[in-house]
């Protein structure tokens, strides 16, 4: 199939992430892929690292007319069978090239919130191709905010399970840059440095595990608006040298080995949580909350540990059990790396979009 992938953030969060997965998967199988990103942008980036051609427009104050212009030339040129995007900026264009060019669409949706407006739920519902949301909860949810979802599919986010591996050379450079030791047991966050991520719950709940345990430490990986709250309140922890920082970056395969445990904190109803499924690929055991799709990313005590939303000392004492038995993180490892390759490696998702876009 030629298939055109479409995306116009300059940001490399998890909605971007799962673009170039899925387009370096469906590329991989031999599909001839083409993606219309932003020139310098996390995503064209990793494109370029995955050797996914792209065509790339300059970033600026009328980017929304060179992206409208390069769009047209592109699917002249290319002619795709399908044009697939993740962000709401292209879907009208999309829908509107469908009509130039008989090329078919398939739009993703990974926001919690459903449109709000008619005219959108409609064109989402009824005039795309393939309507495909990141999580049966997903799902669901948008039934109950009363969107018809009868022609919705779910698909789940590709991980290149390949790159978020295990590795232990990974793990040495990592601690020896953060200045973590061989003997530390970190606690890692991954994500935007936001509320409804839960960074506050996480906070409390490590003043109680780095009292009870002289090893561990916390890194926190990202970057948002409520990140300077956060470090001001970590500088008046007595525990604030056993706190670490690094800004948000696209190769996050490096990051999570040198984790013992990924806490996943989120309040608000995750659509899915990439990061979850990307530290079991990497070998790290979870301790998630279970707000909205991230209880579908693990197995309860199999590959992590699940906790209410909000509850601090539930999240505390799951972190601090796993951070005093060495043993039972290398058992849970173990097992969401067999999880992660069996439910979300880019070979099952490609194949699953396959026969989603084969299918009548």
């Amino acid at each position: 199939m030629r298939l055109l992938f479409a995306e116009s953030s300059t940001r490399g969060y998890g909605t971007e992430q799962h673009l170039v997965a899925l387009a370096t998967a469906m590329s991989r199988r031999g599909h001839d892929v083409r993606c219309l990103v932003i020139a310098g942008s996390p995503v064209a980036v990793l494109l370029h690292e995955a050797r996914v051609p792209a065509v790339t427009v300059r970033p600026g104050s009328s980017r929304g007319i060179r992206i409208t212009a390069a769009l047209l030339r592109t699917v002249l040129r290319q002619r795709p069978d399908w044009m697939i995007s993740n962000d709401p900026r292209f879907y009208r264009m999309l829908l509107a090239a469908r009509r130039l060019t008989g090329a078919r669409v398939a739009l993703f949706r990974h926001w919690h919130d459903a449109p709000s407006k008619e005219r959108t739920r409609e064109l989402l519902s009824r005039r795309t191709d393939r309507f495909i949301l990141v999580s049966r909860f997903h799902r669901d949810d948008y039934r109950r905010q009363g969107m018809d979802v009868e022609r919705a599919a779910v698909l789940y986010n590709p991980i290149d399970t390949g790159r978020f591996r295990p590795e232990a050379a990974w793990r040495k450079s990592a601690r020896s840059r953060l200045g973590f030791s061989d003997s530390d047991t970190v606690v890692g966050y991954v994500g935007r440095i936001i509320e409804a991520k839960g960074i506050f719950t996480l906070l409390d709940s490590a003043e109680r595990f780095l009292a009870a345990e002289a090893s561990a430490r916390v890194l926190w990986v990202g970057d948002g608006e409520d990140s300077t709250a956060l470090r001001a309140r970590i500088a008046r922890s007595p525990y604030a040298d056993r706190h670490r920082f690094l800004d948000w970056e696209s190769d996050l395969a490096a990051v999570y080995p040198g984790l013992d445990v990924l806490a996943v904190p989120s309040l608000y109803p995750e659509p899915f949580g990439r990061v979850s499924v990307e530290a079991q690929a990497a070998g790290v055991p979870v301790v998630s909350s279970l707000a909205g799709g991230l209880p579908e990313t693990f197995v309860a005590d199999g590959t992590g540990i699940g906790v209410a939303a909000g509850d601090a000392d539930a999240l505390a004492g799951a972190i601090l059990a796993l951070i005093r038995d060495p043993d039972r993180r290398q058992k849970l490892g173990a097992a969401g790396r067999e999880w992660a390759i069996g439910r979300f490696s880019l070979e099952t998702i490609a194949g699953d979009f396959e026969r989603l876009l084969a299918g009548g």
